[in-house]
C-alpha cells in the first residue's frame, strides 16, 4: 500500500461542500479524497448542492489522480450537484478543471482568483456558507 501525498479538507456548509486541495497529490490521496467526498455528499444530494473547490494550495499530481475525480463527477452530475466555483491561482489548473467538467454537463461552474469571490458568486446562486465566527 503506498502512501498519500498531499491532503485535502472538507467542510460541509448546509448545501454546499468545500474541498481544498493541499500539495501534490497522487492516486492514493486522489481516491480517498472522492470516497469521502461522495459519503458526504451522499448526505445532501435530496436538494440541489454546490461544490467550492479550492485549489490554491494544490501543487497538481500525475494522470493517475485524474480517473477517481472523473469518475466522482460522473457521479454528483448524476447526484443533484448544481454548481461549482473553483478558486485556483494557475492558468493549469483552470485548464485541468474544465477538462474534468466535461462529466458535469448540467453543473453550473465559476472560476474565481479568491475564495471569497466564489462564495459571493455562490450566494448568488442561493448557496449560503454560513462560517462560524
Amino acid at each position: 500500500m503506498m502512501k498519500e501525498h498531499g491532503s485535502y479538507k472538507i467542510e460541509l456548509y448546509e448545501q454546499v461542500i468545500i474541498v481544498r486541495f493541499i500539495s501534490s497529490w497522487n492516486r492514493e490521496t486522489s481516491e480517498n479524497m472522492c470516497k469521502e467526498f461522495m459519503q458526504i455528499a451522499s448526505t445532501i444530494t435530496d436538494n440541489p448542492w454546490a461544490c467550492l473547490i479550492d485549489l490554491t494550495q494544490w501543487g497538481l499530481g500525475g494522470p493517475e489522480v485524474w480517473g477517481p475525480i472523473l469518475d466522482t463527477n460522473h457521479w454528483c452530475a448524476k447526484n443533484n450537484q448544481m454548481h461549482e466555483a473553483v478558486v485556483c491561482s494557475q492558468v493549469i489548473q483552470e485548464h485541468i478543471l474544465r477538462e474534468l467538467q466535461t462529466a458535469l454537463p448540467t453543473t453550473k461552474s465559476g472560476f474565481f482568483k479568491t475564495e471569497a469571490d466564489a462564495e459571493i458568486w455562490l450566494n448568488s446562486k442561493g448557496y449560503k456558507i454560513l462560517k462560524e465566527a
